[in-house]
């Protein structure tokens, strides 16, 4: 029983291992479903191991009640089952039954309360609530060192999943010496070429790379790759990311000729790996389009931002600076490259709003039976979409003599099946339902079609803010015309801040009857602006 805990809590962000840790034989039951839903998630059958879990939990109830060791344990499997696939929304309130009853039964500090605490957290991680969790990832490494000892994998995964927390804040200072120590952990426990050391050498090279170590960084990133090729496999995923790293790391040292072979492999991976179509991919493709921009062979670029253009993947950072590049060289006519841009910004501002609208997709429908069963249709393709995507990535992971290479095209045959039959579905519900259509996948306005819809006196000034540079659009009825700003979001928040600090004048200070001034505090990100000109 308690090698199969182990076994369990070793799958790091996986499942709770306190069903396999409880000594009753009716925790021998639990154990034995928590297994073959670890089993099942590694197959990438994560609907499969949705129900199972649900059947765990409702079995777990009838013969506990709801406040029971195993209950806590269901929910927690239960919740990450959710997670897998995508469903934040129900996996949390999960989790937070499951630790408030691992707390009740076992106390404040058990052992058991660690790796849901890590579900949490990471779940708040992925929705960027850093605020929520950085004090779990806290709280579970506390727990791990007074549970199982400093020296633990346990305590080795939750030190890197604090400090990927703390990475993610740029928090570097902090981040660094908690990656260290979890390497230190894994390459005693797992030996110097285990796949868990091939990712802390991978997180250690990217925080010693941004902060311009390179000299540091490049050691610990080929080593990351060479344990990755010959543990895994030349093809397998975690190549591709090392090797975008590396390549990274060279484009950041000028050192473009180097850099290109190794950006080209990885987009050759992760396209025969995942499909053409995944976001790896379209990272992969981004990074080799701005990589041949800086080598001054924009023209080499288009093709791969056309590409990405019309899946909606284009980054801005990658996207703008290249059109922009491609009209002054005459490689595209002006409208073409300011629709382009357009295009990219657009889609960049659209896909938060048409989440949200999406979650609400059914509350909207209510009172039509016929849009009701248009958009529940859309939403279960796109759960299984997502579901038959994830097993893809799960089973890219596997060692070669453990793939099924026909049940992965099976897999991808219907992932292209379901995107002909979404398709399909936004044709019906654009042509019989148009205004919801247009609230939940709006596309994106041509110069054209922005003109039209300015009066004679109206000009709409767009800025989209980038990391290093920004850009700014002018369009009036008969006009229009864009250009960079050589200015960063960085030091465009640092004079905001001094502009702001230079009107936070005591209010004493201010003549009597004038009010004090009010600065918003709405992201400069691709924000409009319509100007009228005034009649006199």
């Amino acid at each position: 029983m308690k090698s199969s805990g182990k076994a369990a809590r070793l799958l790091g962000l996986a499942l709770a291992a306190s069903a396999c840790i409880a000594m009753p034989a009716s925790a021998q039951n639990v154990a034995a479903q928590t297994n073959k839903i670890i089993e099942l998630e590694r197959a990438g059958k994560f609907a499969d191991a949705l129900t199972l879990a649900q059947k765990t939990l409702a079995d777990a109830e009838k013969a506990h009640g709801p406040v029971h060791r195993d209950v806590a344990a269901s929910l927690n499997n239960l919740g990450h089952a959710y997670a897998n696939l995508g469903q934040d929304a129900e996996a949390e309130p999960l989790y937070k039954r499951a630790l408030a009853i691992f707390e009740k039964v076992g106390g404040l500090d058990s052992a058991d309360v660690s790796p849901t605490l890590n579900n949490l957290a990471a779940l708040y991680q992925r929705q960027d609530r850093f605020a929520d969790a950085e004090p779990l990832f806290r709280r579970a490494l506390m727990i791990s060192e007074k549970s199982v000892g400093p020296s633990h994998p346990d305590t080795g995964r939750s030190l890197n999943n604090l400090a990927t927390c703390y990475e993610k804040l740029g928090r570097h200072g902090d981040s660094e010496p908690l990656f260290r120590r979890a390497l230190a952990i894994y390459e005693k426990a797992a030996g110097p070429e285990s796949p868990a050391v091939a990712t802390l050498l991978n997180n250690l090279g990217q925080v010693t790379k941004v902060t311009g170590r390179y000299a540091e960084a490049e050691p610990m990133i080929r080593r990351s790759l060479a344990i990755r090729e010959k543990v895994l496999g030349a093809e397998h995923p975690d190549v591709a990311r090392s090797l975008n790293n590396m390549a990274d790391l060279y484009e950041r040292q000028t050192r473009y000729a180097d850099a290109e072979p190794l950006y080209r492999r990885a987009l050759s991976i992760r396209e025969r790996a995942v499909g053409p179509d995944h976001p790896e991919t379209a990272t992969s493709t981004n990074n080799l389009a701005n990589l041949l921009r800086l080598e001054d062979r924009v023209n080499d670029a288009l093709p791969l931002l056309a590409r990405l253009i019309v899946t909606g993947r284009a980054q801005a950072r990658v996207a703008l600076p290249a059109l922009y590049d491609a009209q002054q060289k005459q490689l595209l006519a002006q409208g073409t490259a300011l629709d382009d841009a357009l295009s990219v910004i657009q889609r960049g501002a659209q896909s938060s709003a048409a989440s949200a609208v999406n979650k609400l997709a059914v509350r909207l429908a209510a009172g039509n039976d016929r849009l009701a069963e248009l958009v529940r249709r859309d939403q279960d393709l796109g759960s299984e979409a997502e579901s038959l995507d994830k097993s893809i990535m799960s089973a890219v992971s596997k060692e070669r003599a453990k793939r099924d290479p026909a049940a992965e095209q099976r897999a991808r045959e219907r992932i292209s099946a379901i995107a002909g039959e979404r398709a399909k579905l936004q044709k019906a519900l654009s042509s019989e339902f148009p205004d919801y259509s247009a609230l939940s996948n709006p596309l994106p306005l041509a110069s054209k079609d922005v003109q039209a819809l300015l009066s004679a006196d109206e000009a709409m000034v767009l800025f989209a803010v980038a990391e290093k540079e920004s850009y700014v659009f002018a369009l009036n009825r008969d006009t229009f015309d864009w250009k960079p700003i050589p200015i960063g979001a960085d030091a465009l928040s640092g004079k905001i801040a001094a502009f702001r600090r230079g009107l936070d004048m005591p209010r004493q200070a201010m003549p009597p009857g004038r009010p004090a001034c009010s600065i918003s505090d709405s992201p400069m990100i691709s924000t409009p602006c319509c100007w009228r000109r005034s009649s006199r």
